[in-house]
């Protein structure tokens, strides 16, 4: 049996060998245009740095002891342990 070592000319058993594109320059030359985020910009300029009614129910439900219900923290509890269990097995 011989063994040609010469793949570049014709591949296994004469096969022909695929060639390699190679990426499109414009691929590799884009980058993200932020040109059109001025009207953002001015969005966010112009936007109350916070909001006083969410201000005020934060404070009510930080001040309430029954805040979050007992059902939520065991919902949660729940889900840490479960994620817990999960990852040491």
């Amino acid at each position: 049996m011989e063994i040609n070592t010469n793949l570049s000319a014709n591949g296994v058993n004469g096969a022909a060998i695929p060639q390699r594109t190679t990426p499109a320059t414009n691929m590799l030359s884009d980058r993200v245009s932020l040109t059109n985020s001025s009207a953002l910009e001015q969005a966010l300029a112009n936007s109350p740095a916070s909001r006083p009614e969410m201000v005020e129910r934060a404070k009510s439900l930080i001040a309430d002891p029954n805040y979050p219900p007992a059902e939520v923290l065991s919902a949660v509890s729940r889900l840490f342990a479960s994620a817990l269990t999960s990852e040491n097995a």
